[in-house]
């Protein structure tokens, strides 16, 4: 009996798993159509590359305008797919730019983020630039 049990609660973590999309699947869905496959996005169409995203992240005003970018907080991924997609955009093209003490996204977090848009994104990315000491350049 307790073969059995075990044997159909790995049946059942299989199909979960093989059902859940990869998160490189969901970047491709969800992100690459503006970013690309390599993250370069199109900066002089304002759309911006994803390996100076880590550094937004070292202050709130960046933390925040990360969860409210129209892919993220417009998108129809729940709070914790959002939020895992999140950190793996963040690891995948900017680890290098993240800061030391970089938290990883929680769906709770991302529940109170997603819920303010960012209306005007360019001008609130210009802010965080600004904030951290940065040029804005084309890349951005």
């Amino acid at each position: 009996m307790k073969r059995a049990c075990i044997a159909v609660l790995l049946a059942c973590t299989a199909q979960a798993a093989a059902a859940a999309p990869s998160l490189l699947s969901t970047y491709t869905l969800q992100c690459s159509g503006c970013h690309g496959t390599l993250g370069a996005g199109v900066p002089d169409k304002g759309i911006p590359n994803l390996a100076d995203a880590g550094s937004y992240a070292g202050t709130e005003a960046g933390r925040a305008y990360l969860a409210q970018v129209p892919g993220i907080s417009q998108s129809r991924l729940d709070n914790e797919t959002a939020a895992r997609m999140l950190n793996y955009v963040l690891h995948r093209f900017s680890a290098a730019t993240l800061p030391p003490d970089f938290r990883p996204y929680t769906a709770a977090e991302l529940a109170v983020l997603r819920a303010d848009k960012a209306s005007d994104a360019a001008t609130r990315r210009r802010a965080i630039l600004a904030q951290l000491g940065q040029k804005p350049s084309a890349s951005r």
